[in-house]
C-alpha cells in the first residue's frame, strides 16, 4: 500500500468520527433553536440527528478495522467526538424538553435536578471513556470488542435519545395502535418526571464493572443463531413500523437486561465481602 493510499484511508473513518461531532453539535444547537423560537418539536429532530451519530460511531471502527488503519490518534478522536455526542448532547436535548413541555403537564421539577442530573451523566461518561482508553490500550485493536466493562457511552446515550422519541412518537395520528389525549398526557408526563432520574441511572451503569456485550455481538454470537435472527427480524420489522417505539425497546433492554442479571452477582459478592472470616475471634 502506497503512502497515498493509506493516508486515504486514514482519513476515511476520521470523517466518518467527525460526522459524529458533526451531529452531536447539531443536536445542541437545535435545542438552543427549539428555546428560541419556542418550538419543541425541533427537539425531535435533534434526537434523530443523534440516532444518525450512533450510525457513524459504529461504523468508524469498522471501516477502520477493514482498512487496517485502526490507530491510537483514531481511537482517542473517538473518545472525544463520543464525549460530546454521547456525554453532552442528549442531557441538552432531554432537559430542554423536560423545561419546555413539562410546565404545560403541571411538572416543575427542583431546578437543581435538572441541572446536577446532566452533569452526572457527562460527568460519568467522560470517566467511562477514559477507562475504556486506559483497557483498550492492552487489546488487539485489529479485532472486534466482545464485551464491555460498564455501559458504553452510547448505548448510555440511547435511555435519553429513546425517552424523546417516543415523547414525539405517541403523538403522532399513524402511531401503530392509537393513544387517546389522557393516555398520551399520562405517558409524557412520565417520561418526563422519570428524565433525570434514569439520567443518573445511567450514569452509574456507566462506570459500574457490569458486562456489556458488543452491540453487533448482542444481535449475533452471544446467542443461537436462530434466537439471533429472529429476535433481529423482529427488531428491524419494528423499526420500519414504529422506529420510535423500537428504538424505545432496544435500548432499554440493551441497557437495563445485563444489569439486571448481574444484580445477583454483585449482591452475592458484596455479601461475601462483608461476612467476617472463619476462625475463633477473641
Amino acid at each position: 500500500m502506497t503512502q497515498g493510499n493509506r493516508l486515504r484511508d486514514t482519513a476515511l473513518p476520521s470523517l466518518i468520527t467527525l460526522g459524529n461531532v458533526a451531529c452531536g453539535v447539531g443536536a445542541i444547537l437545535l435545542s438552543t433553536h427549539a428555546l428560541l423560537k419556542d418550538d419543541a418539536n425541533l427537539l425531535f429532530h435533534a434526537a434523530w440527528w443523534l440516532v444518525l451519530a450512533t450510525v457513524f460511531d459504529a461504523l468508524d471502527g469498522k471501516v477502520a478495522r477493514m482498512t487496517r488503519t485502526a490507530s491510537h490518534l483514531g481511537s482517542q478522536l473517538d473518545s472525544l467526538a463520543d464525549a460530546i455526542t454521547f456525554g453532552v448532547a442528549p442531557t441538552i436535548v432531554l432537559t430542554t424538553l423536560v423545561q419546555m413541555e413539562g410546565p404545560a403537564l403541571g411538572i416543575h421539577m427542583h431546578p437543581r435536578l435538572l441541572i446536577v442530573a446532566p452533569i452526572i451523566f457527562a460527568l460519568c461518561a467522560v470517566l467511562r471513556l477514559a477507562r475504556y482508553n486506559v483497557e483498550s490500550e492492552t487489546k488487539d485493536h485489529s479485532k472486534d470488542s466482545v464485551a464491555f466493562s460498564g455501559l458504553p457511552s452510547p448505548a448510555a446515550a440511547g435511555i435519553p435519545i429513546s425517552l424523546i422519541l417516543l415523547y414525539f412518537g405517541l403523538a403522532d395520528p399513524n402511531f401503530v395502535f392509537p393513544v387517546d389525549i389522557a393516555l398520551l398526557e399520562i405517558i409524557r408526563e412520565v417520561i418526563l418526571r422519570s428524565a433525570p432520574f434514569l439520567l443518573i441511572l445511567s450514569a452509574v451503569l456507566m462506570v459500574t464493572q457490569v458486562p456489556y456485550p458488543h452491540f453487533f455481538s448482542w444481535m449475533t454470537r452471544d446467542r443461537p443463531p436462530f434466537k439471533a435472527l429472529a429476535e433481529t427480524a423482529v427488531i428491524f420489522g419494528l423499526l420500519m413500523v414504529e422506529p420510535e417505539l423500537a428504538l424505545f425497546f432496544s435500548g432499554f433492554g440493551f441497557a437495563f437486561i445485563p444489569a439486571i442479571r448481574a444484580l445477583p452477582a454483585l449482591l452475592k459478592r458484596n455479601s461475601s465481602s462483608m461476612s467476617p472470616p472463619d476462625g475463633n475471634h477473641g
